[in-house]
């Protein structure tokens, strides 16, 4: 009873932090989610791209695991799906530029987005060397970390790249 205790206390910490986290971004003007007609098209776009990827993630998720048995824990398979979403919806808005609002800095949500990825791939090794990822061969919740930090770490070399690309166009 105490380890399931433990574990919703953990989760309610991370999602606490990830709220306070957010607010702080507001409040100092980092997130200013104001967009333009065409931006607000195009992530309307990449949110159906999106959930339409977490549809076809979450039935594959459960095909999986009734054609192999039980793979992984329950919230690291819904983690996955949610991830591979999120980053379905991330590359499109940033193919289409449309990820960051007309006021946002870059540079603030690049640096975010590393110590975002930092930490989370960190507790992934953490839980990758005391070998608690997986337990008898199935992937557990732990994985929720290194999950999140490989979509941070993705959509962060996307936005890296895009803007090279875009800088470079300009440049010729």
């Amino acid at each position: 009873m105490s380890y399931h205790f433990g574990l919703l206390l953990g989760m309610l910490t991370g999602m606490l932090a990830g709220i306070v986290l957010v607010t702080i971004l507001f409040k100092k003007k980092v997130l200013d989610m104001h967009f333009d007609e065409r931006q607000e098209l195009a992530r309307g776009k990449a949110f159906q791209y999106g959930f339409l990827t977490l549809v076809v993630c979450l039935y594959a998720y459960g095909a999986t695991e009734l054609a192999v048995g039980h793979w992984c824990d329950v919230l690291a398979g819904v983690t996955i799906c949610i991830a591979l979403s999120m980053g379905v919806f991330a590359v499109t808005c940033i193919c289409r530029d449309a990820y960051l609002s007309l006021r946002e800095k870059p540079k603030q949500i690049i640096t975010a987005f590393a110590i975002l990825s930092a930490v989370n791939l960190g507790f992934g090794a953490m839980s990758l060397l005391d070998g608690t990822l997986t337990e008898d061969g199935v992937l557990t919740f732990r994985a929720v970390n290194p999950i999140a930090g490989v979509l941070t770490l993705f959509i962060l070399i996307v936005y890296i790249v895009r803007n090279r690309l875009c800088r470079n166009g300009k440049d010729e």
